[in-house]
């Protein structure tokens, strides 16, 4: 397995795999997050992690992106370049997708 330089990443999103996540299309979601990604040749800069079920089923699928802290909830594939665009590209949180604590 090749190891990844993360000397330059400047965001991680972290993508619920878990089963009800999973059972919501978090697997596509991930894969389309990824693509979003590379399409915009900013793997260097973005890391993403598969995660296990963050306990937040009933708003899922999750994402968590870091820094900032924020929980983004109800990524469905569809909406995952949305989410790069907006939340790596343009810098801005999502305040629709955004769960509120």
């Amino acid at each position: 397995m090749a190891i990844k330089d993360l000397s330059n990443v400047e965001h991680v999103l972290f993508i619920c795999n878990g089963g009800t996540c999973l059972g919501k299309g978090s697997d596509e979601t991930t894969n389309q997050i990824r693509k979003s990604i590379a399409d915009r040749d900013m793997n260097d800069n973005i890391h993403t992690i598969r995660t296990k079920c963050t306990g937040q089923c009933i708003h899922g699928p999750m994402v968590f992106a870091s820094p900032g802290n924020i929980w983004y909830k109800g990524i469905v594939p569809e909406l995952s370049d949305e989410l790069v665009e907006r939340h790596v590209v343009q810098k801005e949180i999502w305040q629709e997708q955004q769960l509120p604590w």
